[in-house]
């Protein structure tokens, strides 16, 4: 071989080697190419849409991928896709994942594992926690799947929650703490996974104690049929709800033995169960009894169908809370309960039939007939965001001030209306299943203070929409306006007077007595600033009367 055919032979070894060492490079390092997909002896395919997003070198085991604390793992042929989304601090995503033939388990050491059988476009958790309302599982699908979930209570049922509604349960408490949802609904979905309840507890309405040694007669009748579906007496303050349905709510029947008044509440769905509360009947505490109806000046309420719930604040294991104490439906003759005298009540009025929610506020004094109004509101701002509409008013109202915040074509809402600049001060914060109009009073040492009404509603047409409306105080704006004409009055004082002190003093003078008063009578200049300057255009005036006197002679 001479030597030319020995550089074409080095050259083509050279160019043959350099794909390898570009593809082993690529490999090893994980940060030149796109979509690598790895598989396990399994069969499951994971692909990385952007190698970058590793927080280590991938391994890739018999039937598990692991990429620092992410592991994915599956029996048989399957396959996800892995963005930046699967090593969020907050949450684990994937943006697919196709689990139709084998499920797929996604687990960190962050977040308990949850498996996954069926077909998404699309799914992320920030782990299981049943204490709070917030969405545990949130994912896209075009047909139903399943999902199984570890870190759930091992002594309980769970619920698979969306908006309210429970779309699947797992009703057997699991020793191991896991829990399935079969066939959960298709689409875009936010999933709540909620602890079902299996024990209604009856508690003093004044401190939140439990009312133990005392007899209590309940009675549960699904909301619309006349026949209860369980009777009980408790001397411990616990009523047992295993094996009631679910979703159902009941109409509450309580009696006592002489201790606490006898109350009628209609409770929320058993996954959202709350205590019931009783009013002690003792001479400690003060109370009246009012046969209470509605006076809708709106014509959108019918007082036959509509449902009255009264709230008020209860000590809670969380702090101060209001809760719903007592309620059924009006009817002709309206609703007549047991309420502490001269203790505020939330006054909610609900009409299923034409989708409208009132929230009003009550203070009974006396035994008296007494009607709710529904009062029709002039709202200062309305806005429209992708068809939902928020109005707002701040009104002065003969019973003092008071806010008001409708909120239409929406299906839910969460609302609440907090002071601006200290959002601790919470004048309203619930949840509502159809329109809502709040006209809640503001607190006597508030009414100089700005207010925020936060939203986060589903609209009639399935959008999520969340915001924040301002309600400005008339009162504080007209005094941040009486305090810029004021500063504009002083300063028009000075510059007229100056310039006319240049020509002579008792000009100056008068210049500025006459421009004081006149802005003292248009009400630009308040009297503290008024009086005061036109005396000190009176003293300027006679002082360069006198010294013109003296130079004359």
């Amino acid at each position: 071989m001479n030597r030319n055919e020995l550089l074409v032979v080095v050259i083509a070894v050279g160019l043959m080697a350099i794909p390898v060492s570009v593809i082993s490079y690529s490999v090893i390092t994980n940060t030149t190419v796109d979509d690598l997909t790895y598989e396990t002896d399994t069969g499951l395919e994971v692909t990385a849409t952007d190698a970058q997003v590793f927080e280590s070198p991938p391994v890739v085991g018999n039937d598990t991928w692991t990429s620092g604390p992410l592991r994915l793992s599956s029996d048989g042929p399957s396959s996800a896709t892995v963005s930046d989304a699967a090593f969020d601090r907050s949450t684990v995503g994937l943006e697919s994942v196709d689990a139709t033939r084998n499920p797929v388990t996604v687990n960190r050491s962050d977040i308990g594992a949850v498996e996954l059988d069926g077909r998404f476009d699309q799914f992320s958790t920030p782990g299981i926690d049943t204490t709070d309302d917030e969405p545990d599982l949130s994912y896209r699908a075009n047909e139903n799947v399943t999902i199984s979930i570890s870190g759930v209570p091992t002594d309980t049922g769970v619920a698979a929650v969306d908006e309210g509604r429970v779309v699947a349960t797992d009703t057997a408490p699991n020793p191991q703490g896991t829990a399935t949802f079969r066939d959960l609904p298709s689409g875009q979905q936010a999933i709540r996974v909620a602890e079902i309840p299996s024990e209604l507890s009856i508690r003093d309405v004044t401190d939140g104690s439990l009312i133990d040694g005392s007899a209590v007669d309940v009675s549960l009748t699904p909301v619309g049929a006349t026949e209860p579906s369980t009777q009980q007496t408790t001397s411990d303050g616990t009523i047992n709800m295993t094996g009631l349905p679910i979703n159902e709510r009941f109409a509450a029947d309580l009696s006592s033995e002489g201790d606490y008044y006898d109350r009628r509440v209609r409770l929320p769905a058993r996954i959202d169960q709350q205590p019931t509360y009783l009013l002690p009947d003792d001479d400690t505490v003060a109370a009246v009894s009012p046969r209470l109806t509605l006076d809708d000046r709106t014509g959108r309420f019918d007082e036959q169908g509509s449902e009255i719930r009264l709230q008020r604040p209860v000590p809670t294991a969380t702090g101060t809370a209001y809760r719903t104490v007592a309620g059924d439906r009006l009817g002709d003759d309206g609703f007549q309960t047991a309420l502490q005298r001269n203790q505020r009540y939330r006054v909610i009025i609900v009409d299923p039939t034409v989708g409208q929610t009132y929230v009003s506020s009550l203070t009974p004094r006396t035994s008296e007939p007494t009607a709710v109004p529904i009062e029709d509101i002039r709202y200062n701002t309305t806005e429209s965001i992708d068809g939902l509409n928020i109005s707002t008013a701040y009104r002065s109202h003969e019973d003092g001030d008071r806010l008001a915040v409708n909120l239409s074509n929406v299906r839910s809402a969460d609302l609440s209306i907090s002071e601006a600049g200290n959002a601790s001060n919470l004048l309203l914060d619930d949840s509502y299943d159809q329109n809502v109009t709040a006209d809640v009073p503001v607190p006597e040492e508030n009414t100089d203070a700005n207010w925020n009404a936060d939203y986060e509603a589903t609209t009639t047409n399935d959008a999520t929409i969340s915001g924040q409306q301002t309600i400005r105080n008339p009162a504080r704006q007209q005094q941040r306006e009486a305090v810029v004409r004021a500063i504009l009055s002083i300063l028009l004082v000075v510059v007229l007077g100056s310039v006319a002190m240049r020509v002579t003093p008792a000009l100056g003078g008068v210049v500025i007595s006459i421009t004081a008063g006149l802005l003292w009578l248009a009400g630009w200049l308040p009297p503290e600033a008024g009086l005061p300057s036109i005396a000190v255009g009176v003293v300027i005036g006679v002082l360069g009367v006198i010294s013109g006197s003296r130079r004359s002679l």
